[in-house]
């Protein structure tokens, strides 16, 4: 990723990490404008934001390579204000995590047709059959992801850190600075939201067996 090293100045970070981890000293030296430790930050990090970036848009999305490199673009560009509360990866997964939830929030602005990628509700309503439970899961997913990216921002970066990477609500509290009540309340609040919007999904709603 060459180009993700150009415009990278020399200032320095505005705080040192105040933890120990594997990456901090590599982190500070990215940072202060090291190109050799910005590219084997890049190189630790890389593969992982990519592995956020699919769990949160789904293995099937055309842009999952482009998505991680803007992600890891957007964590260089947080370094000089990482302050070092979490480890350098749960910095890196969380920037991946709000960047592919903007991708998405974005995806659905843009387009609303993708009734080609759900199960028609009305087959059920006209006696169809079932397909595998397998296929049926990941048919739902998209519908599961866009009704996450209406939540408000807290609420999805929340529910997303939770639910989809296996976050602990101290490990969400600790990388976003934020007390741990409140990440608890965010949390409650974003399945709520969540449930109710299911419920009046057309889809889900058919499949829950529940008028919208």
């Amino acid at each position: 990723m060459p180009r993700l090293l150009e415009g990278f100045g020399g200032r320095g970070a505005e705080h040192a990490p105040k933890r120990h981890d594997e990456l901090a000293s590599l982190a500070c030296d990215a940072a202060g404008g090291d190109p050799k430790a910005l590219r084997t930050l890049l190189t630790t990090l890389t593969p992982q934001l990519l592995r956020v970036v699919r769990r949160v848009l789904g293995a099937d999305h055309p842009d999952l390579e482009d998505i991680a490199y803007e992600a890891a673009y957007a964590v260089i560009d947080g370094l000089r204000r990482f302050r070092g509360e979490a480890s350098v990866r749960h910095y890196a997964c969380r920037v991946a995590a709000l960047t592919a939830m903007n991708v998405r929030r974005r995806e659905c602005a843009s387009k609303r047709d993708r009734e080609r990628d759900i199960v028609d509700p009305e087959t059920f309503a006209a006696g169809g059959s079932l397909p595998d439970q397998a296929a049926f899961q990941r048919s739902l997913a998209p519908i599961v992801r866009e009704l996450v990216a209406t939540l408000p921002d807290a609420l999805a970066e929340a529910l997303t850190l939770h639910v989809i990477l296996g976050y602990t609500v101290g490990e969400i509290a600790e990388s976003s600075e934020t007390p741990v009540e409140t990440v608890r309340s965010r949390l409650r609040l974003a399945k709520r939201s969540l449930r109710k919007r299911a419920l009046g999904h057309p889809v889900l709603g058919e499949v829950l067996e529940v008028e919208p």
